[in-house]
């Protein structure tokens, strides 16, 4: 599976470089076409990106709802800080973000290191921007999935002109934080006051005076409703989640998660009734590949769940194809690191897939609610079978030690566990923090 063969006019054998085509410039992106152009004897790679930046969901904008005629990509507001540790952040083979306190950093402090990474790897000669991908296409001989070539039909944002490229491997890294989860509630239709998702939310200025309901406990919705809690005059952080063990501001209530709306009544799962002037939604995003072709096979089932993927990574229909970055609840940059690496041994022929039948035992596995998110310990786990497997160095083993202790220290102190200092010991593997 080593790429295309040409015979030469002397009758000698030259092996093809295998083109690789990359869709989005965002981490994955970005991380993808670097381990790509390390090797530039055996890959050609070709990036396509609809903005006219890298970064991807790292790029604030003001702006909401469409631009150029596309949804807005990002869903950065404009005061967000990270929710893991700046150090725990970076791609192993570039430790640029070396900041100790505060332990976190901002979303502009991301972006940058994202420019450095591909300014460092020289890496934004392989990337058409202002190119969208339109639609990926098998091509198949025999039902012989090494042999698959794709059709690639990518289109000029700002000229509108159309093209079709062909490839020999595919790596989707478009990113999972676009299309908004929109729970179905009853009466929400009657709610008069400000309804808006989490991926419109921009600043918290809006909220002044307001009793706000955000609805969903996860980082998003546990970051913003503390950051508007300065500007409102009562914020309900509505879930069915375990509830918080941490301290909250003393204008955030917890309450169970909404039954059903009538005007600007909540009626909650407990029985009990808020009345709120302002609705935000922290209800998560759907994985959505709009591009992909449905020969390609890949399926979103309930918005949470790509299937049929092997690791969570390889199509198993199509296995030269891969979606990078679709586990949650882990570290993204370094696994990313990890899985496209793995990807790229297979198709040098490095790292051997199992039968399509045995890839497909694996699925029986992930039906739980949430198929994606990886219990607590599980990517150490899952980023050292990689790297076994693949036969590359694991991740340094103060991610997972940090992660662990991190994890810890956020739950007990959502207050102040961003602006902690972090200490990794001499021994590579020790992490403290410091609140």
């Amino acid at each position: 599976m080593s790429g295309r063969k040409n015979r030469e006019a002397d009758g000698e054998i030259k092996r093809e470089r295998i083109r690789v085509c990359v869709i989005g410039a965002g981490a994955a992106g970005l991380c993808s076409v670097r381990h790509l152009a390390s090797d530039l004897q055996k890959f050609e790679p070709a990036v396509f990106e609809q903005c006219d930046v890298i970064g991807g969901t790292w790029v604030y904008t003001e702006k909401v709802g469409f631009h150029n005629g596309l949804p807005i990509h990002s869903s950065m507001y404009k005061d967000l800080k990270t929710n893991i540790p700046l150090k725990l952040m970076n791609f192993p083979d570039f430790q640029r973000m070396n900041q100790s306190q505060p332990s976190c950093g901002t979303h502009q402090q991301i972006l940058k290191y994202l420019q450095d990474y591909a300014d460092h790897f020289n890496l934004c000669q392989y990337i058409q921007f202002n190119t969208r991908v339109e639609n990926v296409l098998p091509i198949t001989e025999d039902d012989n999935w090494h042999e698959t070539t794709w059709k690639v039909t990518i289109k000029n944002i700002l000229t509108q002109k159309t093209e079709d490229k062909y490839f020999d491997a595919i790596l989707v890294c478009n990113g999972h934080y676009v299309d908004p989860i929109i729970p179905s509630i009853s009466g929400i239709e009657t709610f008069s006051g400000d309804l808006m998702h989490s991926h419109d939310y921009r600043t918290p200025e809006k909220y002044t005076g307001k009793t706000v309901l955000i609805l969903g406990s996860g980082p998003s919705g546990i970051d913003i409703g503390i950051e508007i809690t300065h500007y409102a005059n009562h914020v309900y952080l509505s879930h069915n989640r375990d509830r918080l063990i941490s301290p909250l501001p003393s204008n955030m209530t917890e309450t169970m998660g909404v039954e059903f709306i009538n005007g600007n009544d909540f009626h909650l799962k407990d029985g009990t009734t808020v009345t709120a002037d302002a609705f935000l939604l922290c209800t998560g995003y759907k994985y959505s590949f709009p591009f992909l072709n449905e020969t390609c096979k890949v399926k979103v089932i309930n918005g949470n769940h790509v299937t049929p993927l092997y690791k969570h990574l390889i199509n198993i229909q199509h296995p030269k194809m891969a979606i990078v970055g679709v586990p949650s609840r882990v570290i993204p940059f370094p696994m990313f690191h990890m899985q496209i690496q793995y990807f790229l041994s297979i198709l040098l022929g490095e790292t051997n897939l199992p039968s399509q039948e045995k890839m497909s035992e694996e699925l029986v596995s992930q039906t739980s609610k949430y198929p994606h998110a990886f219990e607590p310990g599980y990517q150490w786990e899952y980023n050292d079978w990689l790297a076994s497997e693949a036969k590359i160095e694991k991740l340094p083993e103060f991610y997972k030690y940090g992660y662990s202790e991190w994890t810890t220290k956020r739950a007990t102190n959502l207050l102040k566990y961003k602006n902690s200092t972090i200490v990794i010991e001499e021994d590579g593997k020790t992490v403290r923090f410091i609140i």
